[in-house]
């Protein structure tokens, strides 16, 4: 068969641990990667770029065919690799769109926006994380892997598992890390949750200035206005 069983239903998966779905991009016989492995390690194990070459391929096709009409024989002729090498990068038509996603994610979720210490201007470093998110917003697969997303999960929910663990929980994580230690030293509003103040900052954000973006409608509130409520929301007078 063209298609090998989904992520979706393998035992042990962990959606905090996407990276863990592919084995190793290298065309020489290997053990599967650990969990926590991120692409660019695998890159340097693949020094003639294979892997690099299927994903380009299946990001290409996904966005032009959708998820349920792109088969992994139509990835191995695009790319072009054979089968048995394209299974050897990965597994599964769910583990290849995982990967396609954790790579447009991987810009930000692997060079972490918020410092480590809250030494310094909150915020400062809250309006450069959200310079950051919009950088991101920018990159031309991401709004339409986003889009694909949201009209084929109900048929794929593998698809928004593999969105929530490469991208939006990372994300939210280092955020609420970031307010908990605000928190502790008194600096975030009073009263606030540190993880509820994570994900209404990021909806204060997205809401006005990246769903617009996502329905095509054009972006009806000044940015930097926004950022500049939602950082004096979240932060103690």
């Amino acid at each position: 068969m063209d298609e090998r069983p989904g992520w979706g239903i393998r035992p042990g998966w962990s959606k905090s641990t996407p990276n863990s779905l592919h084995k190793s991009m290298s065309d020489a016989p290997a053990s599967p990667a650990a969990p926590g492995i991120g692409l660019r390690a695998a890159r340097r194990r693949d020094p003639r770029g294979t892997g690099a070459r299927i994903l380009s391929a299946a990001r290409v096709l996904f966005l032009e065919k959708g998820y349920g009409a792109t088969s992994m024989d139509a990835v191995a002729a695009a790319a072009p690799v054979s089968k048995r090498t394209l299974y050897q990068h990965f597994e599964s038509k769910a583990d290849l769109f995982a990967a396609v996603i954790d790579e447009a994610w991987s810009h930000l979720t692997r060079a972490p926006p918020l410092p480590a210490e809250t030494a310094g201007c909150p915020r400062a470093v809250l309006r450069a994380y959200v310079d950051g998110l919009k950088d991101h917003w920018d990159r031309p697969d991401v709004i339409p892997l986003l889009r694909l997303v949201i009209a084929e999960a109900p048929r794929f929910p593998e698809l928004s598992q593999a969105y929530f663990a490469a991208g939006k929980e990372p994300v939210v994580k280092a955020l609420h890390g970031y307010f908990s230690t605000l928190a502790q030293e008194g600096r975030l509003a009073p009263g606030a949750d540190p993880e509820l103040a994570a994900a209404q900052f990021l909806g204060a954000i997205k809401e006005p200035l990246f769903w617009p973006r996502v329905l095509g409608v054009p972006v009806a509130f000044d940015a930097d206005a926004t950022v500049e409520r939602a950082i004096t929301a979240t932060l103690k007078p």
